[in-house]
Formats: structure tokens, sequence, C-alpha cells
């Protein structure tokens, strides 16, 4: 359940209204505890269970920035997957930039992970399992218990890379004694049909087994097919309980992930125009022509195809051949083991798992005609963490990580005039001790401190066959792009000796072959801690401040000249209340934010050394975030209930320079770049002082609940509004890389039994159809385009949900 924000007459500004939570699926809702030294709280709010700082604790008692998200909040805003996990956290920004990555940013503060090489900025841990890979947060909103979304650096508790903060989604466990069944069938438009099961079934006395299983499908938001959704999932745990003071839980997971995958469409072209002054919409010696198209026409629709085929590759002076069709064929797996023993001296809690990822998947784009990916993640992680019982005034916790992962990977990355085969291998192993002591001075007053010690070892490898086409005669404009295929050898009648050009069609064209290798390897290792207070104003009220500092570790790439990375490090200080007014009946949360970044990653396509476009993380500086957060949940009457959410964000990235290599024409950008002298090769580009990526200065959700009451049965009337200003989404920080400001609406009205045994749930999300664009991508390899990729159309349908 959202704990979110509502302006009142004499503090705030507006009174928003927000969505509340209601049973409208058959998932279990959250478990609810009494709020420590507060009176038993028989109407009003109730309290959620947490789990965000490795214990047990009310979401009003921890002092911490979070947002947790209730099963019912997700189906009522469509929440499938990891990315439309924003819909419902307002700090959240989820992009999908090509196949099977998914990208997470929170407060503008993340990474874009398009391939194996770079590490996210935020963690994302399933059933208290960190994934290391953002491929692998498919197929797990399913039989939820909550979502928790940590705003801010969790480096102590959470490891090296939880700079942005970290993402918990915790399913519901198995339940000694009982046995249930909840189903819950949707359909909608875009041919959308979802089921859900779960069944939970005694085993004697002593153990309990819980079977889960969701199918989605939807077809695609764009005229091509993309933006679909076809996945399925099941998970089975085993809960086993012999003694009072022990119990034991297994649990194994499989998902496979179908479909086209992610989509996008063609915004317009960045035309060089020499003399032209910088406008609105285009930089110095550019102007920018739209394309036109509607926004969810899709790259492979006949409008996009023709609009394509026109464009023309520098180099090579040749016509783009059209896109492969793509697709995802994704496998994962995964094991985990929970075992806690409470003794008289505390509670230990050991989390052994294993997961597996195979992936097979295809994507494309105006850089990529096509980019095959085969890839295989495995990962083995241990925590073991014993909480003591209090000893005098201190509370304590300590506790040991391991995490020891492979991947291996072969990219097939044809770019029309270049292919780039990369076969590679990564390994990391990271070892942690991390501990936290409570020292309660009073009744009221406790210091916190936690620390951290991280020690990250990392090895890559990694060979690279590369294929440049380049024109040797004036006859090049309409010659061949290079073959899709997956392998060197595949390449029949191609260049073998390196730098050795041999003719490909008959038009003049020439291709080299140019083979690279990159073997290296890191040992990086860090100390973080937090530090903080907590007074408890009154028994609902709680007043904390906090400074904590974070790490994530460096890395590698293929592209020549970024071969390697440097760690990015983060200060975080922190200030806020939670309280509770009006018998129990007003929620009101504040939070300001302090961060500062140094040497921030980030990952983006760009020229490298050899003048190919290519992805690689670089360091890029310091940034700066500040703000307020204020969340409010206000139980006007028994059955309405008013919700909102207001963040303010400032961001700024204080100093940011990088590099391009010098080419015929100057960059395309929206930064100030150097003029080189005849001996530089390279140009300078300065965008300090821009916005960091994904970070709205405003962000406002608001809404309305309406219970009425039928007797037997009740309806529920819901209605929410979000709005977000302006947001960079694109490396460039040009035009067409900004999001302006939008405001969506939701809306739902179920009807059902009084104590929630069926409900039938009739649902439009983005009712008035706004394209909201989520990230843009400008490519200068091609024709200098500029693509975005929109979050969902208005869509709508029904759910009919049972629990037995």
């Amino acid at each position: 359940m959202r704990c979110d924000f509502l302006t009142t007459s004499t503090a705030l500004v507006a009174i928003m209204i927000g969505t509340a939570a209601h049973a409208q699926t058959a998932t279990p809702a959250p478990q609810t505890v009494p709020a420590a030294d507060a009176p038993p709280a028989e109407e009003g709010l109730a309290e959620i269970v947490v789990t965000a700082q490795r214990r047990t604790e009310s979401a009003q008692r921890a002092a911490i920035a979070i947002d947790v998200v209730s099963p019912a909040e997700l189906a009522s805003k469509g929440v499938m997957t990891a990315a439309t996990l924003n819909a419902v956290a307002p700090a959240l920004t989820v992009q999908q930039g090509g196949g099977a990555n998914t990208t997470f940013f929170i407060r503008g503060v993340g990474n874009y992970t398009n391939n194996a090489y770079s590490d996210p900025a935020i963690a994302f841990n399933v059933d208290g399992v960190y994934l290391g890979r953002p491929t692998s947060t498919t197929g797990t909103f399913f039989d939820l218990q909550r979502i928790e979304v940590l705003k801010g650096p969790q480096g102590t508790l959470y490891g090296r890379n939880a700079t942005g903060g970290a993402i918990n989604v915790i399913p519901n466990k198995p339940i000694l004694g009982q046995r249930s069944l909840s189903v819950a069938f949707g359909a909608g438009n875009y041919t959308a049909t979802n089921v859900e099961v779960a069944a939970n079934l005694p085993i004697g006395d002593d153990a309990a087994l819980r079977v889960a299983a969701t199918s989605a499908y939807h077809n695609g938001y764009y005229q091509d097919g993309t933006g679909d959704e076809n996945g399925k999932a099941v998970r089975v745990q085993l809960l086993v309980k012999p003694t009072a003071n022990l119990s034991l839980r297994l649990s194994g997971d499989y998902s496979h992930q179908g479909g086209l995958g992610s989509g996008a469409s063609y915004v317009g072209t960045e035309n060089y125009t020499p003399g032209s002054p910088a406008t609105a919409t285009s930089p110095a010696n550019y102007t920018f022509t739209p394309a036109n198209l509607d926004p969810y026409s899709g790259l492979l629709s006949t409008a996009g195809r023709a609009y394509f085929s026109r464009q023309v590759i520098p180099g090579a002076f040749i016509n783009p051949a059209p896109l492969s069709t793509p697709y995802l064929d994704n496998n994962y797996y995964g094991v985990t083991g929970d075992i806690s023993l409470d003794t008289d001296v505390g509670t230990l809690t050991i989390l052994p798992a294993y997961r597996r990822s195979e992936l097979d998947f295809v994507f494309n784009g105006p850089s990529f005609r096509s980019s095959h990916n085969v890839e295989t993640n495995t990962q083995f992680s241990t925590e073991a963490r014993f909480e003591g019982k209090r000893v005098g005034p201190i509370d304590w916790l300590v506790g040991l990580y391991y995490f020891d992962e492979t991947v291996r990977g072969r990219y097939a990355i044809n770019q029309y005039q270049i292919i780039s085969f990369q076969d590679f291998s990564s390994k990391t192993k990271s070892y942690a001790g991390f501990g936290r002591l409570t020292l309660n001075l009073t009744d009221r007053l406790r210091l916190v401190g936690g620390g951290r010690y991280t020690k990250d070892k990392k090895n890559f490898d990694a060979n690279v066959a590369t294929l440049v086409e380049i024109c040797g005669a004036a006859s090049c404009i309409g010659g061949p792009s290079l073959p899709v295929i997956d392998t060197l050898s595949q390449f029949v009648g191609g260049p073998t000796v390196p730098g050795v050009p041999v003719p490909y069609g008959t038009r003049g064209n020439l291709v080299l072959y140019l083979p690279n290798t990159v073997k290296s390897a890191i040992d990086n290792g860090r100390f973080t801690y937090r530090l903080a207070g907590e007074f408890d104003l009154g028994p609902r009220s709680l007043l904390y401040a906090s400074y904590e500092t974070g790490y994530r570790s460096g890395g590698f790439s293929v592209a020549p000249g970024h071969e390697m990375f440097q760690p990015e490090y983060v200060d975080a200080w922190t200030l806020g209340s939670k309280n509770r007014f009006f018998d129990n009946r007003l929620q009101l949360n504040i939070e300001a934010f302090y961060w500062k970044y140094r040497d921030q990653q980030v990952s983006h396509f760009g020229i490298d050394a050899n003048n190919s476009v290519n992805f690689f993380t670089e360091n890029v500086g310091r940034s700066t975030l500040k703000g307020i957060d204020v969340d409010v949940r206000f139980l006007a009457t028994r059955n309405t209930q008013l919700t909102g959410t207001v963040q303010y964000l400032d961001s700024k990235v204080n100093s940011y320079t990088y590099q391009v290599p010098k080419a015929a024409l100057q960059p395309v950008v929206g930064c100030p770049f150097s003029t080189p002298s005849a001996a530089s090769t390279v140009y300078i580009v300065d965008c300090s002082g821009k916005p960091a990526y994904n970070s709205p200065k405003w962000s406002v959700n608001g809404g309305i609940d309406q219970t009425i009451p039928l007797g037997d049965n009740k309806a529920v009337l819901s209605g929410s509004v979000q709005y977000r200003s302006n947001a960079v989404i694109g490396f460039d920080y040009l035009a067409q890389q900004n999001t302006g400001d939008n405001t969506t609406f939701d809306a739902s009205v179920s009807f059902g039994k009084a104590d929630d045994r069926w409900t039938l749930t009739g649902y439009v999300r983005n009712l008035t159809n706004r394209a909201v664009p989520t990230y843009a991508q400008y490519v200068g390899s091609v024709g200098n385009q500029i693509t975005s990729t929109y979050a969902p159309p208005r869509t709508y349908g029904a759910r009919l949900a049972f629990s037995f």
C-alpha cells in the first residue's frame, strides 16, 4: 500500500487525489503490524510491515525513504513487469532500450544497462536475493506480498550496486495450516489476457506448499507489433518448520519471455546545414526535420520502413537495408533457500541462492540493423546475517555476503556498414561483511551506525572481430549493407587479413577486417557506512537524520579507447519525519535529501577510438541532487481515502566532460564543445550544468478511492492522476530528448463481495491516450536519426478474481 501525499490547507499548497489499494486481485494483502510504542489502531490506517532494513518493522518506524506497493495497486495500475513499475512509484523511472534489458533510475540516478558489460545503479532484489543482471527482472511480478522501493543509496545493507537505491520484490510465502486457492483472469484491448493462480496446501502440521503461476499476453502497442508482452512464470515454495525455533524454506522458479520486445518510432533527422544558427530544436549548423510519423508507428511499419530507406550512411555512402525483425526467447531459472534459526542470543538467517538466465534475442534500431545476443548468466550468492537480541541499550546485527557471477555472451551486432562479432566472458566475485549497531539512549532517542566492507574482483576476456565497409569509388551510393550473420566465417568471400580491404558488391564498396582483444582485471575494495539519529516526537511521530556513503565498482567494455572505467562514489544526507494524526486517519511523511556523486558512471552509445558507433561506460565527473519528497494518506471517512505524492527534485551535473573523435562533421549535441585545432584528434564536449538524466523537477501522484457498501457486497470507484514535469531521456541533451510536461489519468470500477471473495474490476489506464516518451536515442551513424520509445497508450479491460 502506498504512503502518498495529501496537502492540507494550512501547510501545503494543493489537494491531490490518489488511488488507494483495494483488493482487486485474489492475492493476499500485505501483512500489518502495530507500530512500536504506539497504541493499537483499531480504526484508521493500517500499519504495513517492511523488511527493507533486514528486520521486520512497520514502514512508519523505518527511518528511511521508502515506497511500499501492495498487490492490489499493482493490479489496478497494470504493473505486470518491471518495465511498468514506475506507474506506482513516482521517484522511479523505468526504461527499455532494446532486447531484454531494463534500466532503472531513482531520482535521476541510474545507468543505461543495454548489455552485460555495465552494472546497474539500483539493486534489484527478489525474495531477498540480489539479481546482478537487469535482464533477470523478468517473470517476478506475480503472487506478491509487496514491493519496496528504497529511495537513496543503500551501500551498508545492500552493497556495491545500490548507489541510487534498491527495489525489493517480495512474494507471498507458504502459510502453515492454510488451504487456499486464488485465481484471477484478465482481458483487455490489444488482445490482452492474463491469468494468475496461487494455491497454498498444508502438509501435516509442520509444513506447507505454495504453488503460483502466471501468464501474460498482449499484442504490440506499436503498429509493427513491437511493444508486446508474451510471458509465463511459475514459482514453487516448500516451508518446513520442524521446531518452534527453526524454519526452512526452499523456493524454485522458472519464467519465459517471448514476443518481439520493446518498440520505438522515428522522431526526425538532424540535417547538416553549415552556417545555420542554433535554434530551439537544433544545435548550430544543423536543422531538425521531423519525421511526421505516429508516435506508435514503429520502426518496422510500412511508413517507418519507407522513411528509413531514404537515409544515408556516411563513410560507406549507402542507403540502409531494412531492419531485421526482433524477437525474445529468454529463459530464467532460480533456486532460493531461506533458513531461519531463533536462539537465546538472536536470530540467524541464511539465504543461499542460484540463478541462471539463458538469453537469445534480437533487437534493432537506427544504429542496429540487427543485434543478435546469445548470453548465459549464472550467479551463486549467499547471505548470512545474525540479528542479536538487545544487550543493555544496544541492538545489533552482523552479516556476511558472497556473490559469484559468470556471464558468457556472443553478440553479432550489424550496423549496416559495420559488423561487430563479440565473444566474451565476464566473471565477478564479491565478498562483503556488514554490521549495524543501534544505541538506545532513551526510550525515544536512538543513534544508529552501520558499515560494510566490500571486495570486488572482476575478470573480463573478449575477442572482437569487426568488419567495416568503406567507399572506394564515386558510385557507392546504392551499394549493399553488410549481411546479417552471426559469425565471421559466414561472410563468404569476406576479408581475412587485418587491414587489407576486399571488394564488396558492384559499386566500388570495400570491406576491412579489424580484430581486437580485451583482457582485463580489476580488484576494487571499499568501506561504506551509515550514521543516523532517530527521535520519537510522539507515539506516532518519528524524526530522523542520516548520512550514508556508497560505491559502484568499475568495469569493462569492448569499445576501443574505453576498455575500462573506474568506480562511482556517493555521499547522501537525509532529514525526514513520519507521522500519523487525527486518530490514525492522516499519514504525513516528509523527507529532504541531498546527494553528491563523483566519478559518476554513464553508459551510452558513442564514437569509439576507431570512429565506430559503440556502447560503453565512462566516468563523467560530479553531480548534485537535492529535493523534498512529501507523502500523505488520508482516510477522510470510513469509505473514502485520498492519497497523493509530491516530489521536488533539483538535479545538476557539476562536472561532465567527455571526448568525441574528430570527424568530418562536428558533434550533434545539446552541450557546448571545443573547436579542435588542426593537430587535435578530438572534440571536448562539456555538459556541466545540465540536469541529470530522468530527473523531472516535479513528480505528482494523486487520487481518490470511494467504497460504496451494498449489503454483503461493495463497489469501489477509483481515479488517479500522475504529473511529471520535463525530464531529459537521452544521452546527448538534444531538444528531442526531452519529455515535456505530461499528465495522465487512470480510473477503475470494481464490484464484489465485501470480504473480497470475488471481485470484478473494469479499468482504463492513460485515459487521454497521451504518448509519453520514456527513452530517446540519437544515432549519428545513420543519417543523424532520432527515435523515441513511449509508455503504453490507452489500455482498458476487465479483471475477475476469486479466492477460496
